[in-house]
Parts: C-alpha cells; structure tokens; sequence
C-alpha cells in the first residue's frame, strides 16, 4: 500500500507541471528528427518529442522565396538540421556572412563563409573569403586590399579539407554583395562532386 501511495505521489508532479506545446506561427517538415518552428522573425526547433532543442533565435537562415536548384543560402526555404549542424548568418558592415550551429545550438563554425551548402555525408560546400594586402595608398593614408574567394570543402568541425575551385575576384561591399556569390557545384555522388572554375569550365573532383 505505501508503495502504491509512493508511486502517485512520484507521478503528481509529471502531470501537474508537464509543459503544454507551444503555438508557432508555422511548423515546417521534419528533417533528420528535428524539426524548425517559426515565431514572429525567430525560428528554432524542435526534436521528435516535441520538446525545443534549439530555442527561437534570429540567425537562422530561410528565405520567403528560395531559388530553386542553388546550391547554398539562397535555395534554403526553411533552417534545416542536417547531420545536426544548420546554417546560422551574422551581419558585418551590410554583408552576411554564414557558419553553422549544432542541435543544441552550440556554434561550432563561425559566421565567416560567404555562402555554404546544407551538409552532406559529413562536408559542406562553402566560399571561404582571403584578403591581400597591397600595399598603402600614400594620398589616402590607407592599405590597399584586394579580395578573393575560394570554393572549399568544410567538415563537421569548420576545417577546410579541401580547396576545389579559385580565387574568385570578390569586390568587399554592401552594394556589390547584398546577394551571397553563388556555388555553383554538383554533388555527384558522396565523393564527388563537380565545381565550376573561375575559366567557366567544370572541374570532377573525386573527395
């Protein structure tokens, strides 16, 4: 009999406070066992339990009206988990730039790429930026940079396993990016994958 009192007691509290879900302004499909909620300009998500693995935040990447077929920030719809890891952006002087959260909303990879893929089979495609310095202009009392960029492959943990395709010219201002540069590769299988080089020609590159 106590032990029957012991176990109600223990169970009171369950039932007492156990959460009700919450309203989301849009619940998206389900990916990998997560799944990304919207509230207002915020999104998160949300595991199989219905429990919120990442709360609301506004760095998540989405767009109103993806372009079909890119590859990288631009196709995204809705913040997706894939291998757990989803595209997070940070503003610098007018210009985004990307890295990557965990499912625990941990940033493993700085904001630092100007544009990146979903992941697949462990790498992520990315557009690493890299600045020269020229010199100074002596009228101006300023450095001379100069811009590039390269098309890398990213791992889980943001080491850049390998450079595929580059440099790219890349003119560093609001105005000239206010579109992330495209990546434009093929993943031809899980380790190939096809990149168009700076002299418009495709490049197999067996990974």
């Amino acid at each position: 009999m106590k032990n029957l009192i012991l176990g109600i007691l223990i169970s009171i509290p369950f039932v007492l406070f156990a959460q009700e879900p919450k309203e989301f302004d849009f619940v998206a499909n389900e990916v990998n066992g997560f799944t990304a909620v919207k509230q207002g300009n915020t999104w998160g998500f949300i595991d199989n339990n219905g429990n919120m693995a990442v709360s609301l935040r506004n760095d998540l990447v989405s767009n109103e009206d993806p372009k079909s077929g890119k590859v990288g920030v631009e196709g995204i719809k809705y913040p997706q988990l894939q291998e757990e890891r989803a595209i997070i952006k940070k503003e610098k002087n007018g210009i985004n730039y990307y890295g990557f959260i965990n499912a625990s909303g941990k940033t493993i990879i700085e904001p630092i790429y100007l544009n990146v893929s979903n992941f697949y089979n462990g790498k992520a495609l990315a557009i690493k930026l890299e600045e020269e310095r020229l010199g100074k202009n002596q009228l101006l009392g300023k450095g001379v940079i100069s811009y590039k960029y390269d098309v890398v492959l990213l791992d889980k943990t943001g080491e850049v396993v390998k450079y595929l395709e580059g440099p790219f010219p890349v003119a560093v201002s609001k105005k000239k990016l206010r579109e992330a540069p495209a990546i434009n590769a093929k993943w031809l299988g899980e380790k190939v994958v096809s990149v168009k080089g700076p002299n418009g020609k495709w490049k197999i590159h067996r990974l």
